[in-house]
């Protein structure tokens, strides 16, 4: 049942009414239930880990939080162990069986070896819980189905964001009622969520997976244009997830945490980051930067030690980038992605010692570093989307070759062609199609980032008159419409998000 279904378009406003209408004291049970029945939906198959591990939590957090003694940090290494222990498993297991297949020559099945849906970000919300008891930042939650129901909310349950719980929680205290003005500002958010994915991500998708497909076909500009077409997808993709699940949240009185803002308009990496994929940035730095930078173990390490004597913010920008990498993938490619990060991010705080930055750049300057910032994140992404190093090494060594203009307009027909499988006027429609959603995402966050200074674009749409406020709907649903015709031939199925593989 994902967001861009038609049964989650049944399920979501059943759901919510039906939660406005269950007394209080059963509100809790009942997110639990239906949040339990969403997950199951998705992930029947490995279904039983999810409540399996927030019991588990749920239990080494009570114990860690009632404890004073030497055993304290035992239970609390024990609940660690258990959370990252089964990521790990589940993450690394194809790799590290397909690497026993091939010295040993067994035959090992590896299709049931699958990644469980929503397990990275659900096992991160429960660690950084554990984390934070222990540390005493607030006690354990007594109320097992309130704890469940933080773990298992079905707008953040399978692709984020990463709620914290001290956030979170005390909101299942609250009186939830239906509010007009609040549903209509969330009803805003996802329609310009399933415009970012139906619209403009799956449609880009059609064309940038037939290149992929068969990727040694082309070579030159196109190879270029491919690259930032794939980073607008990826863009488009996920911060769509993120406004369809603040949007269903907000629906029922919840507020999540927003994981975008407009990213592609950074001047720096480290703006970037702190506007890309925001919750998973801020857990590395929380629970990975800040404490390796201020306990600095390396300092206790002979010889290497006396390197290190100031706190080693260089490595703990590589460990949180390699890390990000290692978390998002079992290959060499994601790990390569989180080596270009750590390098962009080190070089940069170099460059910052030697000389602050501009805090108020002239447009020129603004627009430059802009480009070179994007430009970089597009590099690192070619990683992100090729199958393995080969084809990376392909796409990159051939990106420089062939500049002929007729070459990439021949190239980009061609392609379309066999992806979307059209006429010649379709395919003119289809590139038109892209123009104009590209531009309208272009326009959405160069009005946010300027205009609105950072603020949600449904602050935006509340700006404007009625007529150009009706207008932008109707033109949104409109697209969104063409847009899940043409990736779906009509009604039924649904392109995945990108991040249900993480």
């Amino acid at each position: 049942m994902n967001f861009n279904s038609v049964n989650y378009m049944i399920f979501l406003p059943v759901v919510a009414g039906l939660y406005f209408a269950v007394p209080k004291k059963f509100k809790n049970l009942y997110l639990l239930a239906v949040s339990y029945y969403f997950y199951y939906c998705n992930e029947a198959r490995f279904f039983l880990l999810l409540p399996a591990m927030t019991l588990i939590t749920y239990g080494f957090a009570l114990a860690v939080d009632k404890r004073e003694d030497k055993k304290r940090s035992l239970l609390f290494l024990g609940g660690l162990f258990a959370n990252l222990g089964v990521l790990v498993f589940f993450k690394y297991n194809r790799f590290f069986l397909g690497k026993i297949s091939a010295l040993t020559g067994a035959q090992i099945d590896l299709s049931w070896w699958l990644l469980p849906s929503g397990i990275s970000f659900y096992i991160f919300m429960a660690t950084s819980y554990l984390i934070d008891v222990y540390l005493k930042k607030y006690h354990a939650e007594k109320d097992v189905v309130k704890f469940a129901a933080y773990i298992t909310f079905f707008p953040h349950i399978l692709m984020g964001p990463i709620d914290r719980a001290n956030k979170f929680i005390p909101q299942l205290d609250k009186e939830h009622k239906f509010d007009y003005d609040r549903v209509r500002k969330a009803l805003q958010l996802m329609a310009i969520g399933f415009f970012k994915k139906i619209a403009v991500a799956d449609v880009l998708a059609m064309f940038i997976n037939q290149v992929h497909s068969d990727l040694y076909s082309y070579t030159g500009i196109i190879l270029v244009f491919v690259a930032f077409m794939y980073s607008y997808q990826l863009y488009a993709d996920f911060s769509g997830y993120c406004d369809i699940a603040r949007g269903s949240a907000m629906i029922m009185g919840f507020d999540i945490t927003e994981n975008f803002n407009v990213p592609y308009l950074s001047t720096s990496f480290s703006q970037f980051w702190s506007r890309w994929h925001i919750s998973l940035s801020s857990w590395f730095q929380d629970y990975i930067f800040t404490p390796f930078v201020w306990t600095n173990p390396l300092k206790k390490i002979p010889v290497i030690g006396k390197f290190f004597e100031n706190p080693p913010v260089l490595v703990a920008v590589a460990l949180v980038f390699i890390t990000s990498g290692i978390w998002h993938g079992n290959t060499w490619n994601f790990v390569i992605w989180g080596m270009c990060h750590a390098v962009y991010r080190m070089a940069e705080e170099i460059m910052r010692r030697r000389k602050k930055p501009n805090k108020h750049p002239k447009p020129l300057e603004f627009w430059s570093k802009v480009v070179w910032v994007f430009s970089l994140v597009t590099f690192s992404q070619i990683f992100f989307r090729c199958k393995d190093i080969p084809s990376s090494l392909y796409y990159i060594a051939n990106m420089l070759g062939d500049f002929s203009l007729s070459t990439f307009g021949t190239g980009i027909y061609n392609a379309v062609k066999s992806g979307f499988d059209a006429t010649p006027m379709l395919i003119y429609a289809y590139i038109a199609y892209n123009i104009l959603t590209l531009g309208i995402l272009m326009f959405m966050d160069w009005y946010r980032h300027f205009r609105l200074k950072g603020k949600c674009l449904t602050n935006g749409l509340d700006r404007q008159k009625p007529v150009v406020r009706w207008l932008c709907y109707y033109v949104m649903i409109g697209l969104i419409m063409a847009g899940f015709i043409m990736n779906n031939g009509g009604f039924g199925a649904s392109a995945s998000f990108i991040y249900n593989n993480f």
